[in-house]
């Protein structure tokens, strides 16, 4: 095409922020709507990010439309002769949209830690303060209350793990051969217990001991309406590996047992339902479908003083490429991720084409029970979990 026929270059016309929509429909136009501001600019964005121009009831932004049209057809001369004339407000306003061009949007994520590695629960109450500080970095659902997620890393708490063993009449838990797993597990009580079974007989399998199931206390009451809706059931695993000494082997047996639980999984109705946060000897996870200021509500393991850790990786999601979902919230398994990966679909292909090659004899000559590395329904951010693994 000569350069000569293209379209002519967009005017704009008009720049408000008035907050109205125009009344009528435009013609050769472009209505673009944005909001920029301090705490509820993606969470509006979101909602405007439609098809079609809507309003939104009963909610009260606490920042600033700026519209702006632009002409698909007019010319140079026209818009000097409107912009002169004394009954026309068409003259641009172009500084309003220097908040446009300033604004940033991506998760929240932070660390901290005592530097001489002394456990305290300070740590966890310093990291949900600084996660609650956080809230305006993550995105929200309609119901202004479902976040799209947030979550804690930390040491694995096993003063409150053997507090509860002793009450449930369990003796306390060898820290140097037992591994944690936080589980989401059906929401449904007769297909978690289908999920239970599979997950005790792939442990069985690999000879490691389950020692039991410990239901985390959560508070549901402040949960958001479509984020309960999906809540899953909750548990831990407490599993006793006893055919190996040192932790790389043990997080790796860990690893593989988690791989293979995966794969049963994924041909049962429940496959997707179940999700291991974490499963380590090392490091525990919580998280959800929480907005950063109630993780701490949500979960009392979070409120207990006999929660001690050395460091914390906090994590608030704004989610941009995939659908707000529990397992999707962060920390991941190993990381915790800022940022947006648009090239995901090339990632899973050129790790999908790298499987062959990846071997080591550490892994046995098992890889292939550990292969696919990555998963096309997860996230940008859990398949560079994935990856890092």
């Amino acid at each position: 095409m000569a350069l000569q026929s293209l379209a002519p270059i967009p005017q704009l016309v008009h720049c408000s922020n008035n907050g109205r929509l125009p009344a009528q429909p435009l013609r050769n136009g472009l209505f673009v709507v944005d909001f920029v501001g301090p705490c509820k600019s993606k969470r509006t964005r979101r909602k405007f990010g439609t098809s079609e121009h809507r309003s939104f009831p009963q909610f009260v932004s606490r920042s600033y439309p700026v519209k702006a049209v632009l002409d698909l057809g007019r010319s140079d001369a026209a818009l000097d002769q409107s912009a002169a004339s004394p009954s026309s407000d068409l003259k641009p306003k172009v500084a309003d949209l220097h908040d446009i061009i300033a604004e940033r949007g991506a998760c929240g994520v932070g660390f901290i830690a005592n530097l001489e590695n002394k456990a305290s629960h300070g740590i966890i109450e310093d990291a949900l303060t600084a996660l609650g500080c956080m809230e305006h970095r993550g995105g929200c659902g309609a119901d202004n209350d479902s976040g799209d997620g947030s979550g804690l890393m930390s040491s694995i708490p096993w003063d409150l793990f053997d507090n509860w063993a002793n009450k449930q009449g369990i003796s306390s838990f060898d820290k140097l051969h037992t591994g944690v797993g936080m589980v989401f597990l059906p929401k449904d009580d007769d297909l978690m217990k289908e999920a239970k079974k599979v997950v005790v007989n792939i442990f069985r399998q690999e000879g490691l001991e389950v020692l039991g199931w410990r239901p985390v206390p959560v508070n549901a009451s402040v949960v958001g309406y479509y984020a309960k809706e999906t809540m899953p059931n909750i548990q831990q695993v407490f599993v006793k590996v006893v055919k190996e000494e040192n932790v790389e082997d043990i997080e790796r047996e860990l690893y593989i047992c988690r791989k293979l639980i995966e794969k049963a999984a994924s041909s049962e109705s429940w496959g997707n339902e179940l999700y291991f946060c974490s499963l380590s000897n090392q490091t525990i996870v919580y998280k959800g479908m929480l907005r950063s200021e109630i993780l701490g509500l949500f979960y009392s393991d979070l409120q207990s003083d006999l929660y001690k850790s050395p460091f914390a990786i906090y994590h608030r999601r704004y989610s941009t490429n995939t659908t707000p979902r529990w397992p999707l919230a962060q920390p991941m398994r190993l990381l915790g991720h800022n940022g947006e990966i648009n090239t995901i679909q090339g990632n899973l292909n050129w790790m999908q084409s790298r499987e062959a090659s990846l071997k080591s004899p550490v892994w046995n000559g098992r890889e292939n029970e550990i292969r696919p590395y990555g998963n096309p329904k997860a996230s940008d951010s859990a398949n560079l979990d994935s990856a890092a693994e």
